[in-house]
């Protein structure tokens, strides 16, 4: 019942701006980069229905990365390893449930100041989910902790490509206005946010009787005898290594997977092989190498060739390596820090050949490389260029890679995947189909009229009118590229003063993923609404009062840097 309330809220939205095109004159910008108003566009209810395959064939990505995102936890959540994890990050937060939603919102917050892609965090979160589950945190918690949070951070981003291009912007351009914008941003979600989860769970909270001092103790010596006998039986089941030969082979050779070929794990040799380029294995060897020295031995030196100790520490490494790298690969290096050694590593690798085959480019796949004209070929992005597709297949790469290591049987392997798509395949055709509205208003330049008209209420640059026609655009474009073209070359059209740049681009960044946060055109709140089953209206009168603390912010931060210039 939740949901379908929500396709109504949709369904309805699609249906305003539908009408907005029968009646509004479309705008374009013409060679000049004047503004010009046109007769009716409009969209006819044939066109209307065609504008879903535009939909569908230009907004693709999300919902493919979706379900990339879904096929990597259904396999996660078959390891044992990973459910003791979840369990274990819980049970540091009990009764500390505050402290989590604080953390959370910061990280998030902070991290998406960051990256090029604030979508791209969606990637954690599932994770976050089921933490906050596991601690019965209010739904809508959740959903601020995380989207809010990462739409939060977006609004004072550090680095924007479509901004920067369009009003030649710098990433030093008013840095430390976001910068306390945001700290107050954060706080504000904070101060509305943490204090109710602690009211909700202090009410919940159930009294549970604990067991006696005699109870515990037989339960205790049961247990130990439990334990003695399953490692007794353990001991002449598993196989063992020697522990100085494999201790030497992870240090010298653990990054082509001799130490497991050694141990008789082919497929995890083999991969190690596969991914040798990578230097993870090497890694992974290290950390191995460090456990294996203290573990203790038999009488003959043996070690069992699996630990659970041991498999701790390889999973904690691997999924440190795994954060560290899906954050990494969406942080703009070079256009934050000039760092260039990723793209020229990308150069590097199109460059391997055996004579005049081009190794990595036809089996891997080319990457984009950018020659002495500036023209860009090739597929694959250089690392902290990755977009929300790249990110999608390095998921369904690794976790292809997860299921082989963990052993699980391919039927296995496919029932999980499928059962984890059939879960988030209406999240992704909704998120997907969503933008049909941004189709109808771009395509009959509707939106640009609707922000040419309120721009030109006052004469020149007025904050009030800037703001509103921000807050207009974002509803009706919900993809920024598309935003900043139809609302943005407006602003460039009216106002001539280059000074202003700066600060109309803070207010467009930072109204539009304001805007974000409760706008039913939102993908990001549309996927945080669906999956965690909320109803639009009780998200709405939980959040607006952040919402008008976030806009009071802004405003007067618009208002300050006006009058500085």
């Amino acid at each position: 019942m939740k949901k379908y309330n929500l396709f109504k809220v949709l369904a309805i939205t699609v249906f305003v701006a539908w009408l907005l095109t029968l009646f509004i004159p479309a705008s374009y910008t013409d060679y000049s980069g004047n503004i010009v108003t046109d007769s009716v566009a409009a969209v006819g209810v044939w066109s209307l229905l065609s504008n879903l395959s535009i939909s569908i064939s230009y907004f693709n990505s999300i919902a493919i990365f979706l379900i990339a995102v879904a096929c990597f936890y259904a396999v996660m959540n078959k390891l044992e390893v990973y459910k003791n994890f979840v369990n274990k990050v819980a049970s540091l937060f009990e009764n500390k449930s505050g402290l989590l939603v604080t953390i959370t919102i910061i990280v998030f917050g902070v991290l998406a100041c960051l990256v090029s892609d604030p979508m791209i965090l969606i990637a954690f979160m599932p994770f976050i989910y089921q933490v906050m589950k596991a601690l019965e945190i209010d739904k809508k918690v959740i959903l601020s902790s995380t989207i809010v949070a990462t739409l939060i951070g977006a609004m004072c981003g550090i680095y924007n490509s479509t901004l920067f291009s369009l009003l030649s912007l710098e990433v030093n351009t008013l840095l430390l206005v976001k910068i306390i914008v945001l700290v107050l941003a954060l706080a504000v979600l904070i101060f509305f946010v943490a204090p109710r989860k602690l009211k909700v769970q202090k009410t919940a909270k159930k009294e549970v009787k604990k067991p006696s001092a005699k109870q515990e103790s037989k339960k205790s010596s049961v247990k130990k005898v439990a334990t003695k006998a399953s490692a007794n039986k353990e001991d002449k089941s598993v196989k063992k290594v020697n522990k100085t030969i494999y201790a030497v082979l992870t240090i010298l050779l653990g990054t082509l997977g001799i130490n497991k070929f050694y141990a008789g794990k082919i497929k995890a040799g083999i991969l190690s092989i596969v991914f040798c380029w990578t230097l993870i294995p090497t890694i992974l060897s290290i950390a191995e190498f460090i456990t294996i020295l203290t573990e203790k031995s038999d009488k003959e030196g043996k070690i069992p060739v699996t630990s659970k100790r041991r498999t701790n520490v390889l999973f904690g490494t691997s999924l440190v390596l795994f954060v560290l790298f899906t954050l990494g690969s969406i942080i703009p290096w070079e256009s934050l820090f000039n760092i260039t050694i990723f793209s020229d590593f990308n150069s590097f690798l199109s460059e391997i050949k055996i004579g005049d085959y081009a190794v990595f480019s036809n089996i891997i796949g080319a990457p984009i490389v950018t020659d002495s004209t500036g023209y860009a070929s090739g597929v694959i992005n250089a690392f902290g260029s990755f977009t929300m597709l790249d990110v999608a297949i390095f998921l369904l790469i690794i976790t292809a890679v997860i299921a082989l290591c963990s052993k699980i049987k391919f039927n296995d392997f496919i029932a999980t995947e499928t059962e984890g798509i059939k879960k988030v395949l209406p999240i992704a055709i909704t998120a997907m189909l969503i933008s049909i509205v941004l189709v109808i208003m771009v395509t009959s330049g509707v939106a640009t009229t609707i922000a040419n008209w309120i721009i030109s209420i006052t004469d020149g640059f007025n904050i009030a009118t800037a703001t509103l026609s921000s807050m207009v655009g974002s509803v009706l474009t919900s993809d920024f590229y598309y935003f900043a073209s139809t609302v943005g070359v407006v602003f460039t059209s009216v106002v001539s003063n280059a000074d202003l740049y700066g600060v109309i681009g803070f207010i467009m960044q930072s109204i539009y993923y304001l805007m974000m946060i409760f706008a039913p055109t939102s993908v990001a709140l549309i996927i945080g609404l669906y999956y965690l089953n909320i109803p639009f209206g009780k998200w709405f009168k939980y959040i607006w009062k952040v919402l008008l603390a976030l806009l009071i912010i802004i405003v007067v931060a618009s208002i300050i840097i006006f009058a500085l210039v």
